[in-house]
């Protein structure tokens, strides 16, 4: 089946890779956070939440300079955390529409998508990169997982990551026809091409000279 029956015959469906989950839609891709990065944010905010009541009961035993940084650290902590928080429930990394014509990508801060947003147009995307980054050595030793990068690429030579797919080397062809699934969509709504990039099996090591 190939990329473009699959978004006619199936509305609404999900993919999934590392820490984030692809939703695809007919005229939509979706790429948003994996809803269990939440701890992270969540447990940042509680932490900052929780200066106010230890400087409320137990503020006279500390320093004036600590009870200074803590505030200050409260203070910049709970607001970060909390959009941070929100990103993760209802954020989304890279937004792709076929209506207009373009892909806009939140660039993250802290890994909590606090940052500034690019816009990728359609005619800007040369291509969508499978790539394998799994090192291997000339003695032919691999490591224990594989893993792929899913990116696009600009004309202008800029690669923009969409995310990876990490696999246990067992899995491999599971992982790249994922990593393959999810390039196929984004390919077919911007007009583009997927190109694999697998590294090559290495020589033994009596082969090399």
């Amino acid at each position: 089946m190939t990329a473009a029956s699959a978004l006619s015959a199936q509305p609404v469906r999900e993919l999934y890779i590392d820490r984030r989950v692809v939703t695809v839609k007919p005229d939509r891709i979706d790429i948003h956070p994996a809803r269990s990065i939440i701890f992270l944010p969540l447990f940042v905010l509680s932490l900052g939440i929780a200066v106010f009541p230890a400087m409320y009961f137990w503020g006279d035993s500390l320093s004036l300079v600590l009870r200074v940084v803590l505030t200050l650290a409260a203070i910049v902590i709970v607001p970060v955390a909390g959009m941070g928080l929100v990103y993760s429930i209802a954020g989304a990394h890279l937004v792709i529409e076929r209506e207009k014509q373009s892909a806009v990508l939140q660039q993250g801060f802290l890994g909590m998508g606090v940052g500034t947003q690019e816009l990728i147009p359609f005619w800007k995307v040369d291509k969508v990169v499978v790539k394998e980054l799994t090192p291997h050595d000339y003695r032919g030793h691999q490591e224990g997982f594989a893993q792929f990068e899913v990116s696009i690429l600009k004309l202008s030579g800029k690669s923009v990551s969409v995310g990876l797919v990490t696999v246990t080397r067992a899995d491999a062809k599971e992982g790249l026809a994922r990593a393959r699934e999810v390039a196929g969509v984004i390919a077919e709504m911007a007009g583009s091409r997927v190109s694999v990039s697998r590294r090559r099996e290495p020589k033994k090591a009596e082969d090399v000279s």
